[in-house]
């Protein structure tokens, strides 16, 4: 056997909302304005109470809209 580990699923890192206020430099009520408009992704829920968005979520976003 190798001893190599492999890792299949490594948990992803949730951006919460008052983090990713600061990360997109606007209010709240910018943000969800985005969300709705679909300017912004929706947030997830998490493990059924913690509300926020992958990081990879809002890398893939910044990536697209930086063009």
């Amino acid at each position: 056997m190798s001893d190599k580990v492999v890792a299949l699923h490594q948990p992803q890192r949730l951006i919460r909302i008052d983090t990713m206020l600061q990360l997109l430099d606007c209010s709240r009520t910018t943000l969800y304005r985005w969300v709705k408009a679909g300017i912004f992704p929706q947030p997830i829920m998490h493990e059924g109470r913690t509300v926020g968005w992958p990081a990879n979520t809002y890398q893939c976003w910044l990536e697209q809209n930086n063009k």
